[in-house]
């Protein structure tokens, strides 16, 4: 093995973590639990300290410098999470608290309008409860019948089962790209396409794959996606849902005021 790859396989010496101030100021940890949080890398932690220094005021509100400034830095960080996933418009990325909120969100505006008594909602059962819960609670609230993908022993979900599950009584399918239980990446594109065979929204969750994987809405051609920040690196209190433009404009508000 010769150094550069040992540098990168050994954790004790890996010269990544002096990016990381808390795992450099804490040589001896070895921080396993990034599917749950990531650590902050210090380029995050900078910018972060930058903006409540130079330009902390109310953004979006305001036509005083401090404001604009607030402002233009929110449509800039909008931009480069467009770009990071393939959006098409800046405009579909909103910002929400984590991707709990943001799948509440979705249940609970566009949930509402398309899914009534009778109608199925099909999850996996690899699901994070931000992907269970949800949808659980819609189909209580109307109804509807909650229908669970079921993978083999080995996490694998094959065609098959996606064509029994998601049939035309389906309205929304919503399911992990990367599952945070076991590992495995599921056949996404697959289940996507499936949905809009049966005419039903397709929405992902890209908690994990996001962080750890090319994720290009475009290509997955989902209709709302949703994921954190805190899991890839950024700050945590920060979420992200993408949804096509003439989608996000159907949908009711979810919070009013502010």
């Amino acid at each position: 093995m010769n150094q550069s790859t040992h540098q990168g396989t050994d954790i004790t010496i890996n010269p990544f973590k002096q990016d990381f101030p808390l795992l450099a100021n804490n040589p001896q940890l070895s921080f396993l639990d990034s599917a749950a949080t990531a650590q902050r890398p210090a380029v995050v932690l900078e910018a972060q300290k930058t903006f409540y220094e130079t330009m902390n005021a109310n953004p979006l509100r305001g036509l005083y410098t401090l404001s604009v400034q607030a402002t233009q830095a929110i449509e800039k960080a909008r931009e480069h999470v467009a770009a990071h996933i393939g959006a098409t418009h800046p405009e579909e990325i909103v910002f929400t608290r984590n991707a709990s909120e943001s799948l509440n969100l979705v249940a609970q505006t566009l949930g509402k309008q398309l899914v009534h008594q009778g109608d199925e909602v099909v999850i996996s059962i690899m699901e994070h409860h931000s992907n269970l819960i949800p949808w659980q609670q819609l189909c209580a609230q109307t109804g509807a019948t909650l229908v669970y993908l079921r993978p083999l022993k080995d996490g694998t979900i094959t065609q098959e089962q996606i064509e029994a599950a998601i049939g035309p009584k389906a309205k929304i399918v919503s399911i992990t790209h990367v599952s945070n239980v076991l590992g495995v990446e599921t056949p996404i594109k697959h289940i996507i396409d499936r949905a809009h065979q049966m005419d039903a929204l397709a929405i992902v969750d890209g908690a994990q794959s996001v962080p750890h994987i090319h994720v290009d809405v475009q290509d997955l051609d989902c209709d709302l996606m949703a994921f954190s920040a805190h899991k890839a690196l950024g700050p945590m209190g920060i979420g992200v849902l993408w949804g096509k433009l003439d989608i996000l404009n159907a949908m009711p508000p979810f919070l009013t005021g502010g």
